[in-house]
């Protein structure tokens, strides 16, 4: 993964990569791994461990619906990316995998696909994420970067079947209480009006658009706006490298969901400015959600 997670393009990356000033994978003081488990192990949710073990990835078969805490465990020396997705029926395997690594990767979402959420794992750093899973045939599209700045990535999808409860039991529908509800609306973000307390925040990112996001969360110097990012976009592209007009330090990352889905991460954060942003490809402009407007600031304190 590029320390952003993804761009869209490769002329973006390269400006995120200039804008973040990335050193080499051995040392890289653009992040800051905030990513705790304290509030998310109080519940007790089943874990649903997805490990890789230097070759590929150990993951359950078959799981009982509901809400899992997913332990992301990458081997020495890799970063690893996992996702929850339902694949439209009668697409082969193999197009199948190369379309869950574009989404992934690059953030082009395929139509008919649901993404029920994910995050990653630097190396030698468990994460530990809550989704809620329907019944029904999902995927784990899992995938590993021999290095974290993603210059090679390897994707798998590995079938998981969702069951109801055993005997008839409801499915749990008791999630767990968010300390903030960060929505995401396509182009926008909601829930981060007011400031956010600092330490250890768990943090809900629910789509109720009307199309897959992702949220990338950095520290920034300043508060940023989808503006800044155009106007810095457009300097780079006259071929003149453009001054960095903000610094922006990794944090916390929620992968692709679906309208009506969720993933809750929990994030221990330093008072400061943050950053949300949503670097997936919208399928009618061709542009990336944050040059739309999916950029938002926010405090902590």
């Amino acid at each position: 993964m590029s320390l952003i997670r993804r761009t869209s393009a490769g002329a973006l990356a390269l400006l995120m990569l200039i804008i973040l000033s990335i050193a080499p994978a051995a040392a890289q003081p653009e992040v800051d791994i905030s990513f705790a488990h304290e509030q998310i192990d109080a519940y007790g949710f089943p874990e649903l461990p997805i490990t890789f073990n230097g070759t590929s990835f150990e993951v359950p078969t078959d799981v009982t619906a509901g809400y899992h805490t997913v332990v992301l465990t990458p081997g020495e020396g890799f970063a690893v990316y996992a996702d929850f997705m339902q694949v439209p029926a009668g697409i082969p395997h193999d197009e199948a995998v190369d379309l869950a690594l574009q989404a992934g990767a690059m953030d082009v979402t395929s139509p008919g696909w649901i993404y029920g959420g994910g995050s990653y794992a630097f190396a030698n750093t468990t994460v530990k994420f809550v989704v809620h899973l329907e019944p029904g045939d999902w995927h784990i599209a899992a995938s590993f970067m021999v290095d974290e700045d993603g210059a090679e990535e390897v994707m798998e999808l590995y079938p998981l079947t969702v069951t109801a409860p055993a005997g008839g039991s409801p499915i749990p529908v008791d999630g767990p209480t968010a300390d903030v509800i960060m929505t995401l609306e396509d182009v926008a973000f909601g829930g981060l009006e007011g400031p956010v307390a600092a330490g250890s925040t768990l943090f809900e990112v629910r789509n109720t658009g009307e199309q897959p996001r992702q949220m990338v969360l950095f520290r920034t110097d300043r508060p940023v706006t989808s503006d800044d990012f155009a106007a810095w976009f457009a300097e780079g592209e006259t071929g003149t490298p453009a001054a960095v007009p903000f610094t922006a330090t990794w944090v916390g990352y929620a992968a692709l969901t679906s309208p009506g889905y969720s993933t809750w991460i929990e994030l221990d954060l330093e008072p400061g400015i943050y950053t949300a942003t949503s670097w997936v490809v919208d399928p009618e402009s061709g542009m990336p959600a944050l040059l739309l407007g999916m950029v938002q600031s926010f405090e902590v304190q």
